[in-house]
């Protein structure tokens, strides 16, 4: 297995990996979101409210739906 900066193994007397410690100052983007589906980091109200929101493709549908609803003057 290749040396990675910021990850270290142990090993138990078999050579089985039992445990792996992990910078997350060196590798934050690629571990923060196995933490926090792990359940180690919870969530701030702002990402959870943002999970629930609209994708610019439907906000996009439901804006043109409701312009279409709209009494238009000619």
């Amino acid at each position: 297995m290749p040396r990675i900066a910021g990850v270290t193994t142990q090993k138990n007397t078999r050579g089985e990996i039992t445990h792996v410690t992990i910078d997350v100052k060196k590798h934050k983007e690629a571990i923060t979101p196995v933490l926090y589906k792990m359940g180690v980091l919870e969530k701030t109200k702002f990402q959870k409210e943002f999970e629930k929101g609209v994708g610019v493709e439907e906000a996009f549908d439901r804006v043109l739906k409701f312009v279409r609803t709209l009494p238009w003057k000619k």
